[in-house]
């Protein structure tokens, strides 16, 4: 569908499961919502939406057609995998040695133990940038990829020297926690869970869609929202949303609002503080 028209973009963008998806496209890739809008443009209309006509398509999205709305989610699926096979190639060709997944450019974290830990190139350097210096860096990094022993062979250090350096690494970290939070994937996995599945709720919502299956889904979390809301009959809204009161209905609503705003606004905090991280790495 190569000839789809303005006001039908702009009835697709407007549309809630169209934008569930182009904010998971922009958490996960690191975009800003604008170009993320555009890749997920771009794959819908160049694969997905090429059977249907511009007036067909009008049609589904204002009937909230639930196939369209899976075929948005598929698409933004298809961006964030080709985006990573991308960039597993470009790790290829500069970390070819230390790469043991191609695809996907993951490597393997090694200890003196010889245990290992599997983590993405770029997500290391990631951490590895939030330290302040460059020494400090290659320290961090030579540790992390091959242990105490080989670090202190390269680098030349005694293991006096070295325990020193270490220690001042993890100060460094326990001193800045909230800094690596915002690039580590602990955090950004809670918190892109927690947003995303708001955004679903508030999808349902948009659909007249069953909100207690939501909830039922969502125990531990709903859980989560109402130890700090002002709902007065918690227990009814977990067991039986319709029948609480309007009062607590709007109460727990108004709370999941505000988990959403707060989870965004971490998650545009990250994503800048990844990208600073990426420039870092650049320069």
């Amino acid at each position: 569908m190569k000839n789809i028209n303005d006001d039908a973009i702009k009835q697709l963008i407007n549309w809630r499961t169209f934008r569930t998806n182009q904010h998971t496209v922009a958490n996960t890739l690191k975009l800003s919502d604008n170009d993320a809008q555009q890749e997920l443009l771009n794959e819908l209309i160049s694969h997905r939406f090429k059977k249907y006509t511009t007036s067909q398509l009008s049609e589904l999205i204002t009937a909230h057609d639930v196939n369209l709305g899976w075929s948005i989610s598929y698409g933004a699926k298809d961006v964030c995998s080709k985006h990573f096979k991308q960039l597993g190639k470009r790790a290829q060709m500069e970390h070819a040695a230390e790469l043991e997944d191609v695809s996907t450019g993951i490597i393997k974290l090694a200890n003196d133990n010889g245990n290992t830990t599997n983590i993405s190139e770029f997500k290391l350097q990631q951490v590895v940038n939030q330290f302040p210096t460059d020494k400090t860096r290659l320290f961090v990094d030579m540790t992390l990829r091959y242990g105490k022993t080989e670090t202190m062979a390269v680098l030349k250090l005694t293991n006096k020297q070295y325990q020193r350096r270490l220690r001042n690494a993890t100060s460094y970290v326990n001193k800045h926690r909230s800094k690596f939070d915002l690039v580590t994937n602990s955090k950004r996995d809670r918190t892109l869970y927690v947003l995303n599945s708001l955004n679903e709720l508030f999808s349902i919502i948009d659909k007249e869609g069953n909100i207690q299956d939501w909830i039922d889904s969502h125990t531990k979390l709903v859980n989560e929202l109402l130890a700090d809301s002002t709902v007065r009959y918690q227990g009814t809204i977990l067991r039986a949303f319709e029948q609480s009161s309007k009062a607590d209905q709007y109460a727990f609503i108004r709370k999941c609002i505000g988990a959403q705003t707060k989870a965004q606004l971490w998650l545009d905090q990250s994503n800048e503080a990844i990208r600073q991280a990426g420039e870092a790495q650049s320069n």
